[in-house]
């Protein structure tokens, strides 16, 4: 496919035979994304009748204008480094045409290193769950999974049932994170639950499937999670607060960070903790807590619900007497 693209005719850049040439260097979702920002860009050089190679800093600085209007500062950084990064392959491959980089001139918005996701809370997060278990079984499945391990939507959407396992004892998930590494993580109790019962017997195939038995989409999960958030009544939230859900409550719950950050599958540079990470990361899983204390919050709803049912039938029962009693005094 690469070698017919043909990048420039008589001494004029194709544009979008360069922007297909230059996905073709990525893969998987960085390729997806990459995708949709230079399309916003393309866009906008139609929309301002400019030739995207041909730009000067000044129609940059206009573009991340444009881009601050409809994007956050993180977003906005990331079009503009997706557009460098479609200019320094230009310089490479179109060295006669292409030998500057205007997007690499413009300044970057400032972001926090601060997370600005607050995540749930235990309640909440009970609440949700319930919500989800009330509305499908398949629901159940993906916010369970997300809500107690922590992983990514395209790590859940890419898994097949057959990743599913088990070892020492625990029933576990073998998810690919990105770069390609594979990680095993534990599927406590209540999420197990959930995934048989959202696979009624499957033994193969995509491990969250939709009506149809395709294989769901990010865009599925994230509208799945839309409507359970309104139908639990909680605030809105986006697929990634669950992660961050995750990593919060389990930090909340006591949990090592090392531990949790094993969890995510963030980088971790000390080496020291290779020689036993093995060994004790599913014993160790902070979903396990995440799933117990959730449960516990369960059991004492439940437990509630019952007392004040109790409770009413008493007054009620008392009411009945007091006024039989008052309706005997007048007679």
């Amino acid at each position: 496919m690469g070698s017919e693209l043909v990048l420039h005719v008589d001494g004029v850049i194709q544009p979008y035979a360069v922007a297909g040439a230059f996905l073709l260097t990525k893969s998987g979702r960085t390729r997806t994304e990459y995708h949709r920002d230079l399309r916003h860009y393309f866009t906008w050089c139609a929309e301002a009748e400019l030739n995207p190679f041909t730009q000067q800093r000044a129609q940059l600085d206009a573009f991340k204008e444009w881009l601050s209007g409809r994007y956050g500062n993180g977003s906005v950084n990331r079009h503009l480094s997706v557009v460098s990064g479609l200019f320094k392959y230009a310089m490479a491959e179109l060295e006669d045409f292409v030998w500057r980089n205007p997007a690499a001139l413009v300044d970057r918005k400032p972001v926090s290193n601060i997370s600005q996701a607050t995540g749930l809370t235990f309640e909440e997060s009970e609440q949700f769950l319930r919500a989800s278990e009330a509305y499908s079984d398949r629901c159940a499945a993906i916010v369970h999974v997300l809500l107690l391990t922590g992983m990514r939507v395209s790590e859940l959407v890419n898994a097949d049932v057959e990743d599913l396992d088990e070892e020492r004892e625990h029933r576990v998930l073998r998810i690919t994170r990105k770069g390609g590494r594979v990680q095993t993580l534990v599927i406590p109790p209540s999420a197990w639950t959930a995934l048989v019962r959202s696979l009624a017997g499957r033994t193969e195939g995509p491990l969250i499937a939709t009506a149809t038995g395709r294989r769901i989409t990010r865009q599925g999960v994230w509208d799945t999670i839309k409507r359970l958030a309104r139908r639990a009544g909680i605030r809105p939230i986006r697929t990634h607060d669950l992660r961050h859900t995750a990593a919060t409550l389990a930090l909340e719950s006591g949990m090592p960070l090392e531990q949790v950050q094993d969890l995510l599958g963030h980088a971790d540079p000390r080496t020291t903790r290779r020689y036993d990470r093995a060994r004790k990361n599913l014993d160790n899983s902070p979903s396990y807590t995440l799933d117990e204390r959730l449960r516990s919050i369960a059991a004492r709803r439940q437990a509630e619900a019952v007392m004040d049912e109790a409770v009413e039938v008493l007054v009620e029962e008392a009411l009945r007497e007091m006024t039989a009693a008052a309706g005997a005094l007048t007679v």
